[in-house]
């Protein structure tokens, strides 16, 4: 790897680095996992909550009808929560009273097509006080504010979406209607700074009307930071549906949570180009394919569900599960597979204990970037820079090559291939903004700054703490020139590496890293070196050891109007070799134990996922 005013050593079990300041030793988390302890770095779970929660999307109104579903729950084992339960109002009270005495966590919807409208539904002080023995209970409660990116982006001027949400009272509420072509804004924003402000007053203005308990879902957008920044009580997220960039949003989540101590969610769409998938057989209706083989696969449902809990979600949610994991009525208390799955994989997350995602890289990106894949453009609507485009480029062809379907195009052959992908550096990263404490950078061993940054004081001193905590900091050529005289006293802090330019020959362009730095960041901080066929990995450190997730993406041929086909020669041959001794490891799925392994070799089966613990205390 080339560095300018800097040299890596060889000596990656240590984490040298050779700078102007000397020799400076990086956390190793094979010998000290004391990071990983810290409360920074543990998954969030939702207040009152003792462990993770899996929903069931969709609650009867009725306390009758209600009763009987969560008595089935329980019986099932089925999951712990509503997501979403009845709709966050007065008439309602009653269902709230019973569900506080239940413990469930509970997200309504406002209960009005226009909640995303700036100057639309408002929650009134005895809708507040419907969710009363909730707050008092203890129980986590939020309201929804969904795909609320899209929304600001392309449906605020779009005059058809309006019309079908307001019909007859379409006229009295267009003068809310944005101006064509200006993604949402009124008037076309001069720089990120109003863009931000403009963000920033859309979403707290829509909190104070949903009672400020939001809960921020976004999908088409990766705003999970000023979410959680503006005061959202979770940061969901939306996977599935159509959505693109699953990985690197998980990534933004994660990082959003850890920057702003708040839990993150996920929530995986059945929609799938139009068709959606629901209980019995697959058939045309409402326009496009329905039935249990509609929509995106089972197997795609499981890897997403188990691996945002491994991820460290503090709850999924399978939406349209209340029409999914039930037979048709008359037998409506019959699981589906879908809904046998759903008792199995949470049954698995009860069972075991996922530990700490262990991501080494802090990747920073200015407090105003923006950043905004689906509408490839920050803000959603200013022109991207050079900058801007070498973070498009670490995240689509570094770091989850093959996510985007939105600005390529669908493999044809399968076209759900691009939700979930095989990861060269194992999902080793997450997403910070320059806003970031101290205490937040010191907790990551590397920081890699991204795209344009304006270091203020307040960056530059969480930097230099940073440094002095043994942290890395790498940064691009361009960054050094932006700190000028300042990068010799950060430089003089710590361990500072500029990292020479770099042609990725996929893109043509410029990187933020080159892929030969990530690969050896991977063999430095990764405690379990994962070769073999491309998979998609993580490793989470547990009491024991530390615990690699293993998914086998390929395999698994979904159209959204046709049943999954399985390529049963899409295997995976996986090699994993621990960097310290272990006592014994252990493949939670299949059960299989090794003792005292210095290597395993495994083969994953089309869309498998493994979890393989390498225990050495």
């Amino acid at each position: 790897m080339e560095l300018s005013g800097a040299i890596w050593t060889g000596a990656a079990s240590l984490g040298l680095i050779v700078s102007s300041a000397g020799v400076h030793a990086a956390v190793d988390p094979s010998k000290d996992p004391g990071t990983l302890a810290s409360e920074l770095w543990q998954p969030r779970l939702l207040p009152g909550q003792q462990g993770f929660v899996f929903t069931l999307y969709g609650a009867p109104a009725e306390l009758d009808p209600l009763r009987q579903l969560v008595a089935l729950m329980q019986e099932q084992k089925l999951g712990n929560g509503f997501d979403p339960g009845p709709a966050a109002r007065a008439v309602n009270k009653p269902v709230f009273d019973y569900l506080a005495t239940i413990g469930w966590p509970v997200i309504a919807y406002p209960g009005c097509a226009d909640m995303q409208v700036n100057g639309g539904c408002v929650l009134a002080p005895e809708d507040e006080a419907a969710l009363a023995a909730l707050d008092a209970a203890g129980v986590f409660n939020a309201v929804q504010l969904g795909e609320w990116g899209y929304y600001f982006h392309n449906l605020a001027c779009n005059e058809p979406w309006w019309r079908d949400v307001y019909g007859k009272d379409f006229d009295a509420h267009k003068h809310l209607m944005k101006p064509p072509g200006l993604a949402g804004y009124s008037r076309r924003p001069a720089n990120r700074r109003e863009c931000y402000e403009v963000l920033k007053d859309y979403f707290t203005s829509r909190n104070r009307a949903l009672l400020n308990r939001t809960i921020s879902v976004t999908g088409h957008s990766h705003y999970e930071a000023y979410a959680a920044e503006w005061g959202a009580r979770c940061v969901g997220l939306e996977v599935g549906e159509n959505i693109a960039f699953t990985q690197s949003k998980l990534a933004f989540a994660r990082g959003a949570s850890r920057q702003w101590q708040r839990p993150w969610s996920v929530q995986v769409s059945p929609w799938f180009a139009g068709a959606c998938t629901t209980s019995g057989p697959l058939r045309q209706e409402g326009g496009g394919a329905r039935g249990l083989d509609a929509g995106h696969s089972l197997s795609f449902y499981e890897r997403m569900w188990l691996h945002g809990w491994f991820a460290g979600a503090a709850m999924v949610t399978p939406e349209n599960s209340m029409a999914i994991f039930f037979e048709p009525a008359p037998r409506s208390s019959v699981l589906t597979a879908h809904g046998r799955k759903a008792v199995e994989v949470f049954r698995f997350t009860r069972e075991h204990e996922r530990g700490v995602p262990w991501t080494p890289v802090a990747i920073v990106l200015d407090h105003l970037a923006g950043y905004n894949a689906y509408m490839d453009k920050p803000w959603g609507i200013l022109e991207p820079t050079v900058g801007d485009r070498e973070t498009r480029d670490l995240f689509d062809h570094q770091l989850f090559p093959g996510s985007d379907h939105i600005h390529t195009p669908p493999d044809k052959t399968n076209p759900e291939v691009s939700y979930l992908r095989p990861t060269p550096y194992g999902e080793s990263f997450d997403v910070l903004l320059t806003t970031a404490t101290p205490e937040v950078l010191s907790a990551y061993p590397v920081i890699l700054l991204a795209g344009d940054i304006e270091f203020d004081h307040r960056f530059l001193d969480a930097l230099t703490q940073a440094l002095r905590h043994g942290s890395r900091v790498l940064m691009g050529v361009r960054h050094q020139k932006t700190l000028g005289a300042e990068f010799e006293s950060l430089n003089r802090r710590g361990s500072v590496a500029v990292l020479a330019p770099w042609i990725n020959p996929e893109t043509g362009r410029g990187t933020t890293i080159s892929d030969q730095a990530l690969g050896r960041l991977t063999r430095e901080f990764l405690p379990i070196e994962v070769t073999g066929d491309p998979v998609e990995y993580q490793i989470n450190r547990t009491a024991r050891g530390w615990v690699v997730e293993l998914v086998n993406n390929l395999g698994i041929i979904k159209r959204p109007d046709q049943p999954a086909v399985i390529d049963p020669q899409a295997v995976a041959r996986v090699r994993l070799k621990p960097s310290n001794r272990s006592r014994s490891a252990v493949e939670w799925r299949s059960g299989q134990t090794h003792e005292r392994p210095t290597q395993l070799q495994l083969t994953l089966g089309p869309g498998s996922t493994e979890f393989v613990e390498f225990i050495d205390r």
